[in-house]
């Protein structure tokens, strides 16, 4: 694919968008649909042929079909029953059904054996706030109550995707921010920030369509004006760390009182410094909140950031709303682009 940080989007193939007759069978009209030409370019860029290409958020099988006409294995997950039937009878129609594996299911409740590991993970995120119209499913982000609700539901969907990604797959979300009544809700800059809790960021497009002026005229209560969207590209990645700095801050904090045990793969790499680089390092402290609490304002004062699975924590800490979630991460990251990265574990 191009270079350039955006891809324009100039027309839609009459061939390979979703036919009308499939359209008026979903609970939603097809709508938020996406493009063919916008998954083309990278299933090309972001996978080889005989890959596996996944989409949690399967839809209405465009990733799928994507994949399928570049000779990839399409993988993907669909909460509605209808829209399975729907991109089996889409695929099929191309002649394409053969090497696609559907799962009903949300991806995050799949056992590991439930769910083949795949080499890139290529979706358009479902919206919060469009009123989900089909069969009820617990599990359906559009229906999400709330929108840190629907957030956290994007979280476990994308820590259930790490795990299943191969070492070195591209992680490709694809959301654009919207507009609830008079609220605009930063969706693409929050998935951004969750995405890059499990993965490392490595560069973004700007996907930009043709505008029909009668689409800023919608009715609906989630508004998501079709001009552009942000393609976010991360990857599952070992960090490269400072390492002199990491073992600086060891010290420091041992100096400034602080009483944590150094183990994982920091240790290790301390012991056998021709051992691989660790992409991070793993303290373990007693689960005190007021040592905690301590801690983590000195992190916070000396230029870290300090969150948990991906939310920023602020103090005084409630450890008890942390409970399940084993450490907190602090990152710092200095004007020549070297971080630190410290995982404070407070679980066994």
């Amino acid at each position: 694919m191009s270079s350039h940080s955006w891809l324009m989007l100039d027309h839609e193939s009459p061939r390979y968008r979703l036919p009308d007759d499939l359209r008026a069978r979903d609970p939603m009209g097809g709508r938020d649909c996406g493009w063919l030409e916008q998954m083309l370019p990278f299933v090309r860029r972001f996978s080889q042929p005989g890959d596996t290409v996944f989409d949690p958020f399967a839809g209405f099988g465009t990733t799928l079909l994507a994949a399928r006409l570049e000779q990839r294995q399409a993988l993907g997950c669909e909460v509605d029953a209808g829209r399975i039937d729907l991109i089996r009878e889409r695929l099929a129609r191309h002649g394409l059904a053969h090497g696609t594996t559907l799962l009903h299911a949300s991806c995050d409740a799949l056992e590991d054996a439930a769910l083949p590991p795949f080499d890139l993970c290529l979706t358009n995120v479902p919206y919060f706030g469009c009123r989900w119209t089909g069969a009820q499913a617990t599990s359906q982000l559009y229906d999400s109550p709330s929108y840190a609700q629907h957030l956290d539901g994007l979280r476990n969907v994308f820590h259930r995707v790490r795990a299943g990604l191969r070492e070195g797959g591209a992680c490709i979300a694809m959301a654009e921010n919207l507009r609830i009544g008079h609220r605009v809700l930063p969706l693409a800059f929050d998935l951004a920030r969750i995405l890059g809790s499990l993965f490392t960021m490595e560069e973004e497009r700007v996907l930009v369509y043709p505008h029909d002026a009668a689409d800023s005229d919608s009715d609906t209560d989630a508004r998501t004006d079709r001009r552009h969207e942000h393609a976010l590209v991360f990857r599952k990645q070992r960090e490269r760390i400072d390492l002199a700095a990491t073992a600086a801050l060891h010290d420091a904090m041992r100096a400034a009182g602080h009483v944590f045990t150094l183990f994982g793969s920091f240790a290790r790499w301390q012991q056998d410094p021709q051992g691989t680089p660790p992409a991070d390092a793993d303290i373990h402290v007693d689960a005190d909140p007021q040592r905690l609490d301590a801690l983590l304002g000195w992190l916070r004062a000396h230029g870290f950031s300090v969150t948990s699975w991906g939310d920023p924590v602020t103090g005084p800490l409630h450890l008890d709303s942390y409970r399940g979630r084993f450490y907190f991460r602090a990152d710092r990251i200095d004007a020549r682009g070297a971080l630190i990265r410290l995982d404070i574990c407070y679980e066994q």
